[in-house]
């Protein structure tokens, strides 16, 4: 029993070549200690001050997010059609791999979603696709026309619809901006904080990372508090614990955004490959209790099972590591002074038709 169950979390964590799938295999043990709240109140706010309140930093002070509206419960996922096949799972599945700003001890998963990446998992042709998406994409919001608030960066979405209180929260607004606006169908999603990340590599013993360029950032922020530190990275292969694997993550002051999904790209495929030594079976237990409380995802167990068959069959040179990047947006400054990328549709169609296996 006891190696069933270390080969089912070994196997999960390969099929999403991050963490997320850990908080999933969560589920396995502990059913329900990711459900979302519900039934709570949301503190009424303002349009324009949340807006500036998200300007400023993310946090949501004194508000409470409610996944549903009141008197509704949190959604069940539709269950996805399965394919005969060795691990009986759908055609395919896109998983939403998603960074909040938050930091510290700080859980309430009140903030944006900076770190943005969409997984694809092609369970026929055992292959996979990572696709991040630049937080300043300025694009249209469903559903919370009603609170005035008809666009804005995609990176409010999963905020905004806790905050207001659309139908399934967060997740639902989330899925539903990125179908509206990318056209792709998200069926589930994996959200995580920033202690998540530290967490994972630490207990992994750390990551190892080919950087390509040398990394020189004196204005990074500081750990603790409004500060900041110097952060430098030689070029070359480094041994990353697991703070100094979230700065690299998080660092742009040097370059910009779009080099940064590059980074953060490098970091989840070196947690996959140090997942796939078999010295991290010892480490899954220590890894486990570090994440406990760090995120949140819909995920079901029957296809966590499927990710975690289909996970060891997808080799390396299989997955896909693809970015909506500076050459395929436009610069605009917003009329309240917001630096913002508007997408060039006829430019990220086409990898986005890769990313979901439609070249």
């Amino acid at each position: 029993m006891r190696n069933l169950t270390i080969s089912i979390l070994i196997g999960g964590v390969l099929a999403f070549f991050f963490l997320g799938v850990t908080f999933a295999a969560l589920s396995v043990f502990r059913p329900g200690w990711l459900r979302q709240v519900g039934g709570a109140k949301a503190t009424p706010v303002s349009v324009g001050t949340l807006v500036a309140i998200v300007e400023a930093g993310g946090q949501v002070p004194n508000v409470t997010p409610i996944p549903t509206r009141v008197g509704s419960q949190a959604p069940t996922p539709a269950p996805l059609p399965t394919q005969n096949g060795p691990c009986s799972g759908p055609q395919q599945m896109t998983i939403a791999l998603l960074g909040m700003d938050t930091r510290g001890d700080q859980s309430s998963f009140r903030a944006r979603t900076d770190a943005i990446t969409l997984l694809n998992v092609n369970f026929a042709a055992q292959t996979a696709a990572m696709l991040s998406v630049p937080r300043d994409l300025y694009v249209p919001l469903p559903n919370l026309g009603a609170v005035g608030i008809d666009q804005d960066r995609i990176n409010t979405a999963f905020l905004f619809g806790d905050i207001y209180g659309v139908p399934g929260g967060g997740p639902a607004e989330f899925k539903q901006t990125v179908e509206l606006n990318l056209g792709v169908r998200v069926d589930r999603y994996v959200v995580i904080n920033f202690g998540a990340l530290q967490a994972t590599v630490d207990a992994l013993g750390g990551i190892d990372i080919d950087v390509p360029t040398p990394i020189y950032d004196p204005d990074f922020p500081a750990d603790q508090g409004d500060g900041t530190i110097v952060l430098d990275i030689p070029a070359g292969p480094q041994h990353m614990d697991g703070a100094m694997a979230l700065r690299y993550a998080r660092t742009r002051h040097q370059d910009d955004d779009y080099h940064r999904e590059k980074r953060q790209q490098a970091v989840l495929l070196a947690i996959r490959d140090k997942l796939v030594n078999p010295q991290a079976v010892a480490r899954i237990p220590a890894l486990i209790v570090a994440l406990q409380g760090l995120g949140r995802t819909d995920l079901t167990p029957t296809e966590i099972a499927a990710l975690a068959c289909v996970g060891p069959r997808i080799d390396r040179n299989a997955i896909q590591a693809l970015s909506i990047d500076g050459t395929m947006i436009l610069p605009w400054t917003t009329p309240g002074g917001a630096s913002v990328s508007i997408p060039n549709r006829d430019l990220i169609a086409p990898v986005v038709q890769q990313f979901l296996g439609n070249p």
